[in-house]
């Protein structure tokens, strides 16, 4: 055996799942005994949400499209020799009737037991995954992680959490809303968290604003290649401000093809970069970090005993 594959065989290779409102997500990880590298990726835009936050419940289509894309991603894992996985569903899951029915056909058909969390679980693990990569070290930090049904605040002072809080606003909510209703539906989420972020900290001592979640990822891919900056994980404030002016005046096929955008993407990324645009003005913040971690990669994490851990992902 070559020496590579008998090395690359005795590390453990574990994976983590994110069944967001908007799509299912998954990494798998191999573990070289302190530094945990992310091989593979999977992504397949479900949208849970879109019916279950009119309806209250997940259609039979999109049961049947959910179970069978766990079936898939399964017997990817085991082309991976994937040994431990865990997987966590936020917000659709956490608000349709019929979510237990559908994680108990997925554990029935894969094995793969779901765990629906609420949104102060949520925002701890991404935290877990933020402060590996952005050192909030003697900072006062806020982090923010919009989803496809809800809005994550964390408020962190050195390190620590001071605060957490769900908010009932994402992408796929606020998709069937039209302009005007969209940015007063934002506004009116804007001063809720406004409140509650002035409950815990001045915001003139707000030291470092982090934002995480798909689409403020691929507002950093668009930085990088669209804008020619020499990073994607940073934005600043002008460059926000511009975006949503662009993308506000590009109608939906201009957004795939301009912004090299997938049809899944082209449509959320609006009241995504809406929403981080109210924010870092009410703020009066210039700069926003994106590092390239989320909610997947936190649970990674969450699976490895405590220590230094470096984790490497791939862009």
């Amino acid at each position: 055996m070559p020496s590579y594959i008998a090395k690359v065989s005795q590390l453990e290779t574990i994976a983590a799942v994110d069944l967001g409102s908007n799509a299912l997500r998954a990494v798998i990880a191999r573990n070289h005994g302190g530094t945990v590298e992310i091989v593979k990726s999977f992504r397949e835009p479900l949208r849970l949400g879109e019916e279950v936050f009119e309806t209250g419940v997940i259609s039979p289509e999109k049961l049947k499209k959910t179970e069978e894309a766990f079936i898939r991603l399964f017997h990817i894992f085991a082309e991976f020799n994937v040994t431990r996985i865990r997987a966590m569903a936020t917000s659709a899951m956490r608000d349709s009737k019929n979510g237990p029915m559908l994680a108990a056909r997925i554990a029935a058909s894969t094995g793969i037991e779901i765990e629906t969390i609420q949104g102060e679980e949520e925002a701890s693990v991404i935290f877990g995954a933020v402060s590996n990569h952005v050192s909030l070290k003697n900072k006062t930090a806020l982090l923010m992680d919009i989803g496809g049904g809800s809005t994550e605040l964390i408020v962190v002072r050195n390190n620590q959490i001071l605060a957490v809080e769900s908010f009932k606003v994402g992408t796929v909510r606020l998709l069937k809303l039209a302009q005007e209703s969209l940015e007063k539906e934002i506004l009116y989420q804007l001063g809720k968290m406004l409140t509650f972020i002035k409950t815990h900290i001045k915001i003139k001592d707000l030291d470092l604003l982090v934002g995480t979640g798909g689409n403020l990822r691929r507002i950093g891919k668009i930085r990088k290649k669209i804008l020619g900056k020499p990073s994607s994980e940073l934005a600043l404030f002008e460059e926000i401000n511009h975006m949503e002016e662009a993308i506000l005046s590009m109608s939906y096929v201009d957004r795939i093809r301009r912004l090299e955008l997938d049809q899944n993407r082209a449509d959320v990324i609006l009241p995504a970069i809406m929403l981080t645009h109210h924010l870092m003005q009410a703020l009066k913040i210039d700069s926003i970090a994106l590092p390239k971690v989320g909610l997947k990669e936190g649970i990674i994490l969450s699976m490895l005993p405590e220590g230094p851990t470096k984790l490497v992902v791939r862009d």
